[in-house]
């Protein structure tokens, strides 16, 4: 448990313990912490529709961080290479994984937020839901986005100081930033639902997972607030 405050700060000690001295002792905290954090904040996202597609994303969400986490542990290493920061792919992988840790720490924090939202909402079936999906679907992802960038930023001056130079680390780090948040906004398109929309069954993943885009259904639901 003192680990949760020191990563929270962004210990220098902290991270260079788990780059350097013992990587191991890093999964053994992280891992948990990703698998508690992001499924109590599934299990809220989920609960406008019921307790069954609750306890989907309760399950759905850790494994979409757990697929980014592997997915971009191996680009992140690329980029790193690519960039020139002198930082391998195993000391890629512990930033990103220190960095989905937080998040996920963040997340639970705001689990009873997203809790109290929907438990305030109108009912799925209600008249006017679609409208309603549309604020659920932004405020979620907004608050998701909002613990990614914290949590990674909170790492922005450990990569520096572990790469080649300060500048080497500064492209390495926006670029890891920009690749997790794409590739996890596609991850978690294809395995949605992760709260329903009115009028479809609930699932644990739809028929057509390739079909359409995280990126074209925000444009929708923006247009759906603000122009309809």
């Amino acid at each position: 448990m003192n680990n949760v405050p020191a990563l929270c700060r962004g210990s220098r000690a902290l991270l260079q313990d788990w780059l350097e001295c013992n990587p191991a002792r890093s999964l053994s905290f992280c891992i948990p912490a990703i698998i508690l954090g992001c499924g109590a904040y599934g299990f809220t996202m989920g609960m406008w529709q019921g307790w069954t597609m609750a306890t989907y994303v309760a399950i759905k969400f850790p494994l979409v961080i757990l697929a980014t986490l592997l997915v971009n542990g191996i680009i992140n290493g690329m980029l790193a290479m690519a960039l020139g920061s002198g930082i391998g792919f195993r000391q890629s992988f512990q930033f990103l994984l220190a960095g989905f840790a937080l998040m996920s720490i963040i997340l639970l924090s705001l689990s009873p937020v997203a809790l109290f939202v929907v438990f305030h909402a109108a009912d799925p079936t209600d008249p006017g839901a679609g409208q309603l999906h549309s604020i659920i679907l932004l405020s979620h992802t907004l608050m998701i986005t909002y613990a990614g960038i914290v949590s990674h930023s909170s790492l922005l001056g450990q990569v520096r100081d572990f790469a080649t130079s300060p500048s080497h680390g500064t492209r390495t780090f926006f670029a890891w930033l920009a690749g997790n948040l794409f590739v996890g906004a596609q991850i978690s398109w294809i395995m949605r639902p992760f709260f329903g929309s009115p009028g479809l069954e609930v699932q644990f993943l739809r028929d057509d997972p390739m079909n359409g885009s995280f990126y074209d259904t925000i444009w929708k639901s923006l247009m759906n607030i603000f122009i309809l």
